[in-house]
């Protein structure tokens, strides 16, 4: 009887810990899908960016339209871009996260306006592991010396199996850009 319960004993602490581990890596993706959103989040939400701005203001990185020179070289924007975005997207979300947010808050930002992120909550739906709804509160001041106003900026974020973003929305800014526009 002692050896039917050493092997019952010893069957159920195998499972326990075989269980342990399996939640222990879903945390970790999990954590790790939540910090690959705030840190995106932090890049596509915070001014002054100096590395950026001079970019931008640098005429060398201005591309001509229907201009053939050089169009197989990279820019100092391409190669900033990459840098801060290619490793948190697949490819094809990449292309259309640079091209729909990543410069549209900090680009259009006056020069010595600020703004960052004070809080982010992401919430997993239910059902539906890789996907994730976020609020972050971000903080604005215009550079006219007009005291900080914050924004509740809301979206939803997708993420494939290997921890890379496949869908980023914004819902709603709480008129952040069109404030940022008229500053």
């Amino acid at each position: 009887m002692n050896k039917f319960f050493s092997k019952c004993a010893s069957i159920l602490l195998i499972v326990m810990v075989a269980a342990l581990a399996g939640c222990s890596v879903e945390a970790e993706s999990k954590d790790k899908n939540i910090s690959t959103l705030e840190t995106v989040l932090n890049e596509t939400f915070t001014v002054p960016n100096k590395e950026l701005r001079d970019i931008l203001e640098d005429p060398n990185n201005y591309t001509m339209i229907g201009n053939d020179e050089n169009t197989s070289s990279s820019s100092d924007l391409d190669s900033y871009l990459k840098k801060k975005y290619q490793e948190s997207f697949t490819e094809e979300m990449y292309d259309k996260y640079t091209g729909t947010y990543a410069l549209s808050y900090i680009a259009a930002s006056p020069e010595n306006s600020e703004m960052k992120i004070k809080d982010v909550q992401v919430a997993q739906k239910e059902k539906q592991q890789n996907i994730y709804d976020y609020t972050a509160i971000i903080d604005y001041k215009k550079d006219d010396g007009s005291p900080i106003e914050k924004y509740e900026v809301k979206g939803q974020v997708n993420f494939s199996e290997s921890g890379k973003i496949v869908a980023f929305i914004i819902d709603e800014d709480s008129n952040l850009s069109k404030d940022i526009r008229n500053n």
